[in-house]
């Protein structure tokens, strides 16, 4: 029979959170133990860092721009006629689950496209919530509002901020935890069948809402800020601070930033501990060796850096993120080459031995990770269109250790070799024109093949 595959997902969860130690605690004990023991992909970039931009183009293997899925909500626009890998698999033979968070958009809905051996999401945890007394509503206080501009006039819209509480209602009513004893339990079932089971938990996403005992792990005092804490790039590019995570990052108090660190932390260690009980779970009845799994988030989180808060960006903190493939045959491996989350549909897909009949953007290392070869550079692209805020278009390259992002307007350059907290903007150096101009160039072909519209002639003619 082949191999099942068990697919993690935070949200918004920081890449440098994996192997971090806030005063002698370990924020991912499990996601370290699971790296170590597979194969940690430490320069993992997402599509979009942006949820539901992300979460399709992981879930199609096609990036934002050509899927057409750029925005959470723009009215009337799905992706149309492609095919998720929850879709492929079943094809496949496979029986497929999916609990958690739901923030795929489809044409037709996910949930419609196949018959899936479970189905839990948001409006199943809601209607159990309410049962049991707890409000699913935010707190007022956790939200903002910030400036955006769409379909030719300025608006205000509540976003979630910084501001932490604390979840004062049984543990087993989390909804991370609740979605994890409904992942469990889909596990102890008898299966006949491979079966492809999709996890996708809210944490560490705000609004920041912690049960005290997780709060009670990590001290705000320990938490030590980054050198980008609250510092534009030198050189930045001006219109990133009308984006909206600038927005955010400056209606955020000074006084409450390292209790939002240590509530980030509070919470990706919450996750942590579900993805321990679908490990034990998946060893208790001997499929931890017959399972694929890989663990990622879909975007970052800024907190603060470079003045910002959430994600909404194409710097480290919002665009890269944590990723762990496990599996019996895998060569145990750190790999330091930039990937993109494109690249996960044809390596899963080779990993577990399934044979599709479709083309991706992305490429497959399985070749490399079961042999334990270096793998083969190429650049990674990403893309933003806001969150219909201002100031927010992005198109990024990463090659080897140089960033390079164009909004049609301007650009930002960062070595991040010898800068990687991104302190410095290199772009209109004379030193590196070259350099630049390279990277602007592959970029443009790349956004051109994809139908873009942004400008990308205004740089250098």
């Amino acid at each position: 029979m082949k191999k099942n595959l068990v697919f993690f997902m935070t949200d918004q969860q920081r890449f440098d959170t994996l192997f971090a130690d806030i005063g002698d605690q370990l924020v991912t004990p499990t996601w370290n133990a699971l790296a170590m023991d597979g194969i940690h992909l430490a320069r993992t970039y997402s599509s979009c860092p942006l949820c539901v931009p992300s979460r399709t183009s992981l879930a199609t293997g096609i990036n934002p721009l050509k899927n057409k899925m750029i925005l959470n909500d723009l009215p009337g626009v799905l992706a149309q006629n492609h095919t998720s890998l929850h879709k492929m698999l079943h094809e496949e033979g496979y029986d497929v689950a999916h609990i958690g968070v739901n923030h795929i958009s489809l044409d037709p809905p996910l949930k419609e496209s196949i018959p899936f051996a479970a189905w839990e999401d948001d409006e199943s945890y809601e209607r159990h919530a309410r049962e049991h007394g707890v409000s699913v509503v935010p707190d007022s206080s956790q939200r903002s509002e910030i400036n955006e501009y769409a379909n030719g006039e300025y608006r205000k819209k509540l976003y979630s901020n910084a501001v932490v509480r604390s979840f004062d209602n049984d543990l087993s009513l989390f909804k991370d935890v609740w979605f994890t004893t409904r992942a469990v339990e889909y596990i102890r079932k008898e299966h006949t069948k491979p079966f492809a089971l999709f996890i996708c938990l809210w944490a560490p996403h705000p609004p920041l809402v912690v049960p005290p005992a997780y709060r009670a792990k990590f001290d705000p005092d320990k938490v030590k800020f980054p050198p980008s804490f609250l510092k534009p790039p030198k050189n930045g590019a001006q219109g990133r601070k009308y984006g909206a995570s600038a927005q955010l990052g400056k209606l955020t108090d000074p006084d409450i930033w390292k209790e939002a660190w240590a509530a980030h932390y509070s919470l990706t260690n919450l996750a942590d501990e579900q993805l321990g009980r679908v490990v034990a779970a998946l060893k208790e009845t001997s499929l931890f060796e017959e399972t694929l799994i890989v663990c990622t988030a879909d975007h970052g989180e800024q907190l603060g850096e470079h003045g910002n808060y959430q994600k909404m960006e194409m710097y480290e903190s919002a665009i890269r993120v944590p990723a762990v493939f496990r599996m019996k045959g895998l060569k145990q491996n750190r790999i330091d080459t930039p990937i993109s989350h494109l690249d996960f549909v044809p390596t899963i897909l080779d990993l577990l031995e399934v044979d599709v009949d479709q083309t991706f953007e992305g490429q497959s290392h399985a070749d490399s990770f079961l042999n334990g070869e270096p793998l083969s550079p190429s650049p990674v692209f990403a893309v933003y269109n806001g969150n219909h805020a201002l100031g927010d278009i992005r198109r990024m390259i990463v090659e080897g250790g140089w960033k390079y992002i164009w909004d049609g307007e301007e650009a930002e350059l960062f070595d991040l070799v010898s800068d990687p907290d991104e302190l410095v903007n290199l772009s209109g150096q004379a030193h590196l024109r070259e350099r630049e101009y390279d990277l602007h160039r592959q970029l443009s072909t790349w956004a051109k093949n994809q139908n873009d519209w942004i400008d990308y002639n205004r740089r250098w003619n």
